[in-house]
Parts: C-alpha cells; structure tokens; sequence
C-alpha cells in the first residue's frame, strides 16, 4: 500500500508531527510505502478558480502542487495531517486541497474515488468541539472526490509545543493498524 502524508504544519517538530509518526511507524513496519510531504517547504500558489485543469487535470499553475498530484495519483491512502487554525486546517494544507480542483473531470467526477483518506489534527483549545468544523469541511471534500474517510485523529490541549500523551499516540497508531 502507498500512503502520502500531506503535512500542513509549519513546524516540523511540533505537536502533529507526533501523531504522524506514530501512524506512520505501524504503516511501515507492516512494509507499506510511506512518504511525507512538508507542504510548508514547498511553493503551493493558491487556486485562481480558472478550471483550466479540468480537461486533463493538470493545473496550468506551474509550481509544486505537481508534485504534490503525482503522489496523491500514486497513492492508496492520502492522509491529511495539520493544527487546527481557526477552526479548520492550516493554510499549507488548505492550498493543496483548493488545488484538489484539478482531481475533476468535465462532468466533475473525481479522478482519485476510491482511494482513502485519514485525518491527524492537533489545537490548543481544550474543547474537543473545536475541531468539528475541520471535520466536516474533511468529510465534504472527502465526499465530493470520492474518497473514503478511514477516520482520524484530534487532540486537543496542544497550546504550544507539548509531548503529546500516550493515549493519543496510542490512537494513531490504532488508526494506522485499523487499515493496515
């Protein structure tokens, strides 16, 4: 199984990271291909709503969101991984999904239905509430490209860099064995 982890976070050593790895380490151990994307480090342009991509689905934006669609087409399991800002992903994650446009065909169907999707989140807010707007702007655009939603993540009280606690560590890691 390929897996793809689009990692929305800006730091690379903060509190999503954690359950990323705690996920992935279970999905490599049972051998599966894993790869993780650093979307802070890449140069994402935001979508301009041309739908110059729906013909062949390829963007006409030339930047790294290519790079980004191969591994997604390469893929079985696309694993959306980010702090909840605001109520909803990072600005990282969110460019990547805009650009998701280009995964439609002319009749809108979606070129990627069928593959699978997982979130990990993390927010500082100890209300576990805080996350469901996030959730369910997931489940749409899961909904609307067809993926299936394998389940997720959410942590809550990750106000700063913390070590995330056993039990949710221990969640990821459930999720991963779940499908793998």
């Amino acid at each position: 199984m390929k897996v793809v982890v689009l990692f929305g976070s800006p730091r690379k050593d903060g509190n999503t990271i954690q359950l990323v790895h705690a996920f992935c380490e279970v999905l490599k151990h049972k051998g599966h291909d894993v790869e993780t994307l650093y979307l802070n480090d890449m140069n994402i342009r935001p979508c301009q709503g041309c739908l110059s991509c729906i013909p062949e689905g390829i963007c006409g934006i030339d930047d790294d969101m290519k790079d980004v669609r191969t591994y997604i087409m390469d893929s079985d399991v696309i694993v959306y991984a980010t702090p909840v800002y605001w109520w909803g992903p990072s600005a990282q994650l969110k460019l990547a999904i805009d650009r998701s446009i280009a995964f439609f065909d002319e009749q809108y169907q979606s070129r990627i239905a069928g593959k699978k999707a997982v979130t990990l989140m993390t927010f500082a807010d100890q209300d576990p509430t805080t996350s469901q707007p996030a959730l369910d702007m997931f489940s749409r655009t899961f909904g609307g490209l067809g993926l299936s939603n394998l389940g997720g993540v959410e942590v809550s009280g990750c106000e700063g860099k913390v070590r995330l606690g056993e039990e949710a560590l221990q969640k990821a890691r459930n999720l991963a064995e779940s499908i793998a």
